[in-house]
């Protein structure tokens, strides 16, 4: 028989769907993130996992996107073939909810039109929409938000028949080494296998969706599972490849330590703007709280200040001495300073900040590694890097007391705004001799 379904019951759910899945987490991931917790050995790691959980409360009971990117809408429509819709197109219907759940929500609008224009759209359509058709008159909508701290790290592997299991096995080890710390934890991946270019692709997405099986343990002690029975070489093979991986990753494995090789592991507080004196104090792994005043600038706002630069023009503020939070934050309900404001990958600006640190900046706040030129120019310079811990954009909003546009507020989200924060949190990973904490962690 059938069914007549108006599309603007999909848009409403839809809409409701952005929503929820931008504020909540999922029961089996925060079941999985538990038992993270529960078992983490090492201090740092039991640190960064007990901010997530803080983070997924906050998230939830104020109503702040747990993250800070609240994604490219992908929309999954499994429709039943005795299904007609009416009342208008099913896509715009889609995009409808989208723009509908992305306003009222306060969620970052991060898309934009044209590619290569980079402007943004202003409402966060188009989404990326699948749809199939299955027997029967029901429709299941599945949303998920695809940040692209996450969604850049993806990888397609064009793979020879004697490959076999082992180069299917090679390939997701190599994908989650090369993503390391560049990805927000706590990390799932998603594996898709056969088929032409778009679907494997596409299985890869849609396995992201599948609720977590119970885990199952691997000779280090952790828990996990993976596609391809890989589960036991991945467990072995992280570990292996520890030094290229992130120490704020909740699947840090056992093994791997949270100070540095022969290091220490610091806790300080610190008060903006940095001086000489606490830069040469600083050493990769120490844990600092920061409290001051410093600026945010995106890839956006970069690219906006190198123009100006090299027309002979001057920065909207004084960059000397300043440090940079490379954040975009989701918009501010009534009575909030600021919305979800976690940190952006950090190589997305190593174009421009060479010439930000000749021009005397001294910190920099992201998450990711950096290039090789931009550690030569802060040994040159003597500045640090620290990393504020990728996810929690919630949590980091509390540290803001204050918040005011002071540049290119035409760049929305990507404005520069001038913060006041409090005890905030963040990790030295590269400091002013240009020691990696990502470059010198081993398994």
């Amino acid at each position: 028989m059938i069914r007549e379904i108006s599309v603007k019951t999909v848009a409403e759910a839809v809409c409701e769907l952005c929503i929820q899945a931008n504020h909540f987490l999922s029961p089996d991931m925060r079941n999985a993130l538990a038992r993270a917790a529960g078992q983490e050995t090492s201090p740092l790691a039991s640190r960064i996992l007990g901010q997530l959980e803080e983070n997924l409360q906050i998230a939830a009971e104020e109503s702040i996107p747990i993250c800070q990117d609240t994604g490219m809408a992908v929309v999954f429509l499994k429709i039943g073939q005795d299904v007609h819709f009416f009342d208008g197109d099913l896509t715009e219907a889609v995009n409808d909810g989208v723009r509908r759940g992305y306003t009222e929500g306060f969620l970052r609008k991060s898309v934009v039109g044209a590619p290569l224009l980079r402007q943004n759209t202003g409402d966060n359509p188009p989404a990326i929409l699948h749809c199939s058709i299955a027997p029967g008159n029901q429709v299941e909508i599945t949303v998920a938000p695809k940040g692209f701290g996450s969604e850049n790290m993806s990888r397609i592997f064009m793979l020879k028949p004697a490959d076999g299991t082992e180069g299917v096995k090679e390939a997701i080890v190599q994908t989650v080494a090369e993503a390391g710390p560049n990805a927000c934890p706590p990390l799932v991946v998603g594996v898709g296998i056969g088929g032409t270019f778009e679907k494997a692709a596409l299985l890869a997405k849609e396995a992201l969706t599948r609720e977590r099986p119970a885990n199952r343990p691997c000779r280090t002690g952790r828990q996990c599972h993976c596609a391809c029975g890989a589960y036991q070489y991945l467990c072995d093979a992280y570990c292996r490849a520890a030094a290229g991986c992130q120490p704020l990753l909740s699947c840090q494995p056992a093994c791997q330590p949270s100070t540095l090789k022969g290091g220490r592991n610091m806790e300080k507080h610190i008060r903006l703007p940095l001086t000489q004196e606490d830069i040469g104090g600083l050493r990769a792994g120490d844990y600092v709280y920061l409290t001051g005043e410093l600026y945010t600038a995106r890839d956006a706002a970069h690219k906006r200040m190198a123009e100006t630069l090299g027309a002979g023009g001057t920065l909207p503020f004084e960059i000397a001495g300043q440090t940079i939070y490379y954040m975009g934050p989701s918009p501010a309900r009534q009575g909030h300073v600021i919305g979800s404001a976690g940190p952006t990958t950090a190589s997305r600006m190593d174009k421009y900040t060479p010439r930000l640190l000749d021009l005397g900046m001294k910190g920099m706040v992201g998450k990711g590694r950096r290039s090789p030129e931009v550690i030569a120019a802060m040994r040159r310079n003597h500045a640090v890097y620290f990393a504020a811990v990728g996810g929690a954009g919630a949590l980091l909003s509390k540290c803001i007391k204050k918040a005011e546009t002071v540049a290119y507020e035409d760049l929305g989200t990507e404005a520069v705004r001038r913060l006041v924060v409090e005890e905030f949190p963040v990790i030295v990973v590269i400091d002013a001799e240009g020691t990696d904490l990502y470059g010198n962690l081993s398994g």
